[in-house]
């Protein structure tokens, strides 16, 4: 049920991921599974532990007599200091799930009854890990291409994000309530969040173009608004890989980039990857149909949006260039350049192309 590993096999190496040379599926390696174990009060001899997801955080599913019970996140220290965030994260996930606004699933504290555990591993390395109950399910973006009318699950999505963005501007923080923002700095600055979109192989007619489009959305963002009824608490990463389908249960995951922008960010972070694909317009005026059921949209609203998207794209790309794991796979992967070059001519030459 474990795995040994080599010094720097399963920590954080010099821009990998963590776990980065842990194959999907493959067990934790020894230290995980016994910090896990001890920290949740789970059998030892009965717990399986799998790598199933890896990111700038590695998912593990957790199994106690083949029956999966629970989802650990295990946040590595570069990304994750201490677990003041993860607390903060923690009590808003908690408190949507309290008011039944959209379906999550639900927090499992350690045996100190606090919302995460930090646990150490050979390395005396700290990590932060979170978990929360197993959650049946299909993720939306394995759906997609096999439904019948893709257009009614986009506007589903845009109903959640308007949900959640309702109970934001009701939910009472608590004063030691701590995420991270998300400025257009922290999108494609210098020190942006995750790596750098020059990085990319690209020509300088493209590099050019690039920094134009970024440019125009700055400008764009520069002056947009940032009162309440457009800034606050957003998910972040509400793309239909973070949504589980089952039958017709809906239910959000992955809160681990929430943060304050403006809520149509989530916008923006539900066309990860697709936005330049030739549906990608529709997949966007369907969400915000569905997201106006709930709040209103403006023009303004709009324009914010579509900067959004063009430097979310930007920070995906850069994602992709500087993780070697970062980003999607197959025929995605390999759009990755090309595709953000037509998204960029896309945005220059109409700024709302993806909401007129």
């Amino acid at each position: 049920m474990t795995t040994d590993d080599d010094a720097g096999r399963t920590g954080l190496a010099d821009r990998e991921p963590p776990f980065a040379r842990l194959p999907l599926g493959a067990p934790a390696p020894r230290w995980l599974h016994a910090a896990l174990c001890e920290e949740w009060e789970w059998d030892p001899a009965r717990t399986a532990v799998d790598l199933v997801g890896l990111s700038h955080n590695a998912t593990f599913r957790v199994r106690v007599g083949a029956v999966p019970v629970a989802m650990t996140r295990v946040s590595r220290p570069a990304y994750m200091e201490d677990t003041a965030a993860a607390e903060s994260e923690v009590t808003w996930l908690r408190a949507v799930g309290a008011a039944g606004t959209v379906r999550v699933p639900s927090v499992v504290p350690p045996v100190d009854g606090g919302g995460v555990a930090m646990v150490t591993d050979d390395l005396e390395r700290h990590w932060v890990c979170l978990t929360t109950t197993f959650t049946a399910g299909l993720p939306l973006d394995e759906v997609l291409p096999t439904a019948p009318d893709p257009e009614t699950w986009h506007r589903r999505v845009g109903r959640t994000a308007a949900l959640l963005h309702d109970h934001a501007l009701a939910f009472h923080r608590p004063l030691d309530f701590v995420r991270p923002t998300w400025e257009p700095a922290d999108l494609v600055g210098p020190d942006s969040r995750w790596g750098a979109w020059e990085q990319a192989c690209l020509s300088d007619a493209d590099r050019d173009l690039l920094v134009r489009a970024r440019d125009a959305a700055l400008d764009v963002l520069h002056d947009a608004s940032r009162g309440p009824d457009v800034w606050g608490l957003v998910h972040a990463d509400l793309r239909p890989g973070n949504l589980l389908v089952d039958a017709d249960d809906l239910t959000v995951i992955d809160f681990d980039d929430c943060g304050f922008s403006w809520f149509v960010l989530d916008l923006a972070a539900a066309l990860s990857y697709v936005e330049h694909r030739p549906d990608a317009p529709l997949r966007a005026q369907a969400w915000a149909a569905g997201y106006q059921e709930v709040r209103p949209l403006t023009g303004d609203d709009a324009r914010t949006a579509c900067a959004l998207s063009m430097l979310r794209r930007l920070q995906l790309l850069g994602r992709t260039a500087t993780e070697p794991l970062g980003g999607p796979s197959g025929d995605l992967r390999a759009e990755q350049t090309p595709g953000t070059l037509l998204v960029a001519e896309h945005y220059l030459r109409e700024p709302t192309w993806l909401l007129r």
